[in-house]
């Protein structure tokens, strides 16, 4: 393979000579951005930014380049083996399958080698086995819950393809698991690629691209990618929304949406007030609205609105987990909450051929504390109510016209991530009234508004009992 390796130092150049151009597991001609990323040697860096860079295709060659019979050495046995062992992560199982994603990508380059003898595929684990006895494994990551099957392990290369999907806690914890191979010249490395946008847009920012921060990050971008059509793809990307157009054909890391169909954010701005503003006023009547999380992405998010007897409705507090067992999460925000004295906590009722089995779960769970606090448990089923637009319409009204305060003072949520980085309900909120669209095609763009879900059940409980709140769209 022909490869410019202009700019490179001789270390960097013998590097991608040996672990590149005389792989044989490596078939793809990396073009000069690439280039750069395999020629890196720190122990992190972020390879993207632009959509069309050549992300995925560059992460895979970065985890095989270490798996030949080069980097053999001695076991206590007197054996000669390569120890190596590299993991590239997806979101989902459906990310992970998609045709020519980089697990699709990888059978493509690897599978003909298997009749060489060279490399096995065990389809069960998601794992190449090399004849060196280096690994390559491909898993995907949608809950916390499932970092405890990486306890013991030890990787010499974790690589995360699509970085901001994930939260940092998930990819901290990976990184937590690189071993350096004893006696061996492999490097432990922590490599990922990724866009702007996304639920880790804020954090990744923060890490990789703020001016602050020491780590690498090397930008690509379609224009650099000699195998597209680049002309055909710019015209892709420009039936964008202006947003989503920033973010992935410009790799703008600072664009943000400020105007939405519901509100925009200096209307949003306009509505928040302080603890110390309501705390003595007198609660007439409260409501708690629960959107359990259906899939592994999605998050277990409650909010808690307060109409008090001066006629001003409040929404005083807001949590959200990503935990699949969040009915400690529930009581204790119930509980933190009594002070308003609850009367309702509706659920978004489950998805399912019996969804009363979910509701009388909750019903059963929580029988003692509700007779004591006086309150019960209902659901409402998202089809009466509409899309999470429609859902969100009525209240949205209300805060954009003033009606309808929210708790700038709502705590940060600190378990998201077990490096002490912080999560803010009340910023999420604000986003979620920004970009919720009646078009799913839109909303695939964007992580589930489950925060904003849930203020939507609260205040639908809310406007039967409080007058002038209904609203029709």
């Amino acid at each position: 393979m022909l490869i410019s390796l202009n700019r490179l130092s001789n270390q960097q150049k013998a590097l991608i000579i040996k672990t590149v151009c005389k792989n044989p597991y490596i078939p793809h001609t990396p073009f000069r951005q690439q280039v750069y990323f395999l020629a890196n040697n720190s122990e992190e860096l972020l390879y993207g930014g632009q959509a069309g860079g050549g992300k995925s295709d560059a992460l895979l060659m970065a985890a095989l380049q270490y798996v030949t019979k080069d980097f053999m050495v001695e076991d206590d046995k007197g054996n000669l083996r390569n120890n190596y062992n590299a993991l590239i992560i997806r979101r989902t199982l459906e990310d992970l399958d998609m045709p020519n994603a980089i697990m699709d990508r990888a059978k493509q380059w690897l599978l003909p080698l298997e009749d060489k003898g060279l490399v096995k595929w065990k389809d069960q684990k998601k794992r190449f086995i090399f004849d060196s006895g280096a690994t390559l494994t491909f898993r995907y990551l949608n809950h916390n819950k499932h970092l405890n099957s990486y306890q013991g392990a030890e990787l010499q290369f974790v690589g995360f393809d699509e970085l901001t999907q994930f939260p940092e806690n998930q990819y901290n914890y990976l990184h937590s698991r690189l071993r350096k191979l004893e006696y061996s010249p492999i490097p432990i490395r922590m490599r990922a690629g990724s866009n702007p946008g996304g639920r880790g847009h804020e954090w990744v920012k923060a890490r990789f691209i703020s001016p602050k921060s020491e780590l690498p990050f090397i930008s690509s971008a379609y224009t650099d990618n000699k195998y597209l059509n680049q002309e055909e793809y710019s015209k892709q990307l420009d039936k964008l929304d202006e947003l989503t157009k920033q973010q992935l054909k410009y790799g703008n890391w600072d664009a943000v949406i400020t105007s939405g169909l519901l509100m925009n954010r200096s209307q949003f701005m306009k509505s928040l007030i302080s603890q110390d503003d309501f705390k003595d006023w007198t609660p007439v009547y409260c409501t708690i609205g629960v959107d359990p999380a259906s899939t592994g992405t999605d998050k277990f998010a409650m909010s808690c609105l307060v109409y008090f007897d001066n006629g001003k409705l409040v929404l005083v507090d807001m949590d959200s987990t990503p935990s699949s067992n969040p009915e400690y999460r529930l009581r204790d925000f119930i509980i933190r909450n009594q002070q308003y004295k609850p009367r309702v906590i509706n659920f978004e009722r489950e998805q399912g051929s019996a969804p009363h089995y979910a509701l009388n779960y909750w019903q059963n769970l929580f029988t003692d504390l509700g007779a004591k606090m006086g309150f019960y448990v209902m659901d409402t089923t998202a089809s009466s109510t509409g899309s999470k637009y429609n859902r969100a319409y009525p209240h949205a009204y209300h805060v954009r016209n003033g009606n309808m305060l929210i708790n700038r003072d709502i705590p940060l949520l600190y378990d998201v991530s077990v490096d002490g980085s912080a999560y803010s309900p009340v910023r999420a909120l604000q986003d979620q009234y920004i970009y919720v669209h009646p078009d799913k095609s839109v909303m695939e763009n964007y992580s589930s508004p489950d925060e904003l879900d849930s203020v939507s059940y609260a205040f639908e409980e809310m406007q039967k009992t409080v007058t002038g709140l209904s609203l029709t769209i």
